[in-house]
């Protein structure tokens, strides 16, 4: 008999990667990261910025790593996460997750779990 894990297992992929993230100090850090929580297909977001960074002013930096599922490509994710993430419907300048100035994902953290 087929277990229901084993088939969750073949169908989705779980992925890790580490995002730095610049935000406007305005606006609330948990509040932000809440938002990208509710992004569809992320399932974790940590705050890993090391503990000796100094922060520079007009921005806060935080690094973060995002656990995620996806049934595709995991790169096609990570652009839908950025696109949800900094662009909203109603055109391209408008940032949809507000506070958000500046997303990126950091290369060769990308993980299959």
């Amino acid at each position: 008999m087929i277990k229901l894990k084993n088939i969750l297992l073949e169908i989705l992929n779980n992925f890790s990667v580490e995002v730095d993230l610049v935000i406007d100090p305005k606006f609330n850090t948990y509040d932000i990261l809440n938002e990208i929580r509710a992004l569809r297909g992320i399932t974790i977001v940590t705050i890993i910025t090391p503990d000796d960074y100094q922060q520079q002013s007009g921005s806060e930096y935080i690094r973060l790593r995002i656990k995620f599922v996806t049934r595709g490509e995991a790169q096609e994710s990570l652009q839908s996460f950025l696109d949800d993430t900094l662009t909203s419907e109603e055109g391209e300048n408008d940032v949809r997750i507000q506070g958000v100035k500046h997303m990126k994902f950091r290369e060769g953290t990308l993980k299959r779990l």
